[in-house]
């Protein structure tokens, strides 16, 4: 069982690949908040005050593509960038599967349907109830 974990992990801790992700996901959120700020505030697809949880919930699909991408590009840093896997390159990995591999993901997710999401169904579970 330890050789396998060394051969998922190599030979880093699971938890310094978590803080890793940690310092990618902020990376990621500040890319994704930066790119929502040009939303069409009109739109019926998108709320009318602006949501992080919306924001979260219509990127979902997209989020975990984006950290099965950084898992691998964490777990093949050395071999990718020539660096081994630092607390700075994790943030650096964030912004370019934000900026770089997210826009492959966005056009995968305009080309096929399994990974588009309900925004009217999103923006309607969000409203607050009327009592």
């Amino acid at each position: 069982m330890n050789e396998f974990k060394h051969l998922i992990l190599g030979e880093l801790s699971g938890w310094y690949y978590l803080a890793a992700f940690v310092f990618s996901f902020l990376a990621i959120l500040l890319s994704m908040w930066a790119g929502s700020k040009k939303r069409d505030v009109a739109s019926s697809s998108t709320p009318t005050n602006y949501s992080w949880r919306f924001l979260l919930w219509d990127n979902a699909k997209r989020i975990f593509m984006g950290l099965i991408a950084i898992f691998l590009c964490f777990r093949f840093a050395s071999a990718l960038i020539n660096r081994a896997l630092s607390m700075e390159v994790a943030v650096g990995i964030g912004f370019f599967v934000s900026i770089g591999l997210d826009q492959v993901i966005g056009w995968l997710k305009q080309r096929f349907d399994f990974l588009q999401m309900d925004r009217e169904k999103i923006v309607e579970a969000l409203k607050p109830k009327e009592q």
